[in-house]
């Protein structure tokens, strides 16, 4: 028998599987697929944390502060990479060039240094899909006006059958290169040559003949390169290049599928596996079988075949209407593992947009330990089952900005039930 089984192997199930198999719990986490990670940013966002704190019903009330901080503090801990302080918000920039908030950002994507920005190089990879140079040109150049924006392209060698056939590179094939022998050795290169590029440039600038590259590219203004489909975020070999090239260099987040997100999804996987918890992917909850007011184990179906799976806890983290842990038809919407009761909006859709959507806020109802309640009488309906992320109910992660906080944050309650 497992201590706990986790349904659903997003960021909330799998930082919910790290939290207890840290603690020593054997924990099995069942994944249809791979979770939404991909589709991610990489960036984990709070909201307005003390703004929400104040919502009737939402996830952080019921939490308080102190768990919601708590969150936060874990999250650099297994990750001390990713840059953030409570109470602060950071900057990285949005596939068009434009900076946005942000709670806890890997550093490759901390867009601070362009604040302080005289000049600003957008490197430009040719082919790659969903890139828009002159647009984030433009974008960088209304935001950051201090200084000039320079396009610089670049092709590489590596990819030269794919521009010859017109194919068009995503950000994750050029950031899978960047990682490799080969990428990282021109990486290498490039930013050195840049560098040169620069020096050349500033050459009749008054400067003494002890100055160094760095002050000599940054002797008019700080020089910061901007560069799309890098993804430095957990390869120690990248990082090292770039803490060592003579001008400061910012990634950007890009398009969907993303490298960060996917880089993430890969790191949080290893951490997992690495405290002894094991992952089955590509199979579903068929059916889910009770002893009273307790889940007693799951039937799982995978390649044709039913398994059986028994715990003391369980915890859903299916990811609500997009992950597939709600089903919408015309006539009605339902928990598809443990057929749990919805709370749905009276309301569903408003006309507006890129504005507020009801819809978004359907979920479960829970009590302090996450366990589900009945919307109207309140009382738990199942004692050793706990729900996280997208399927809690009353909170909207796209109009609140607070869509990672909410993972991990809640992953320390649940965990520690088990």
């Amino acid at each position: 028998m497992w201590d706990g089984i986790i349904v659903g192997g997003g960021l909330a199930g799998l930082l919910a599987g790290i939290r207890a198999s840290e603690r020593g719990k054997r924990i099995l986490i069942i994944s249809e697929g791979v979770g939404s990670l991909t589709y991610s940013s990489g960036v984990i966002d709070f909201g307005d944390v003390g703004g929400l704190l104040g919502r009737e019903k939402h996830p952080y009330t019921l939490m308080g502060e102190t768990v919601v901080r708590a969150g936060m503090d874990y999250f650099q801990t297994l990750f001390p990479d990713y840059q953030g302080k409570w109470g602060e918000t950071q900057q990285v920039l949005t596939p068009l060039g434009s900076p946005r908030r942000a709670g806890l950002v890997p550093r490759g994507l901390n867009a601070g240094a362009l604040q302080d920005a005289r000049q600003i190089m957008l490197i430009a990879p040719k082919g790659m899909k969903d890139f828009f140079p002159e647009v984030i040109k433009t974008n960088l150049e209304r935001v950051y006006g201090q200084g000039g924006v320079q396009v610089h392209p670049i092709r590489l060698e590596a990819f030269e059958p794919w521009y010859a056939n017109g194919k068009s590179v995503t950000e994750i094939n050029y950031a899978k290169y960047w990682r490799s022998d080969a990428g990282i050795a021109v990486l290498k290169g490039l930013l050195n040559r840049l560098a040169q590029e620069k020096d050349t440039e500033n050459h009749g600038m008054n400067v003494s003949q002890g100055t160094s590259l760095i002050e000599r590219v940054t002797g008019s203004g700080k020089m910061v390169a901007v560069f799309p489909g890098l993804a430095s975020g957990f390869s120690n070999s990248l990082k090292n290049i770039l803490s060592e090239a003579p001008f400061p260099v910012v990634e950007m987040t890009a398009f969907p599928p993303t490298a960060s997100g996917q880089t993430l999804y890969e790191a949080l996987i290893q951490k997992f596996r690495s405290f002894g918890g094991e992952l089955l992917v590509g199979a579903g909850v068929k059916q889910v079988e009770f002893q009273g007011r307790l889940c007693h184990k799951v039937i799982v179906q995978s390649k044709g075949r039913d398994t059986e799976f028994s715990a003391r806890s369980f915890v859903l983290a299916t990811g609500g209407i997009f992950g597939g842990g709600i089903e919408v038809t015309p006539d009605s919407r339902k928990e598809t593992v443990f057929g749990l009761p919805l709370f749905v909006p009276s309301e569903w859709t408003r006309p507006e947009f890129l504005g507020e959507q009801p819809y978004a806020r359907m979920g479960i109802e829970v009590d302090r330990e996450l366990r589900p309640i009945e919307p109207q009488s309140q009382e738990v309906i199942i004692e050793n089952v706990q729900v996280v992320g997208r399927m809690l109910a009353h909170w909207d992660p796209w109009v609140e900005h607070c869509g990672g906080g909410k993972s991990e944050t809640l992953c320390l309650i649940e965990s520690s039930k088990m």
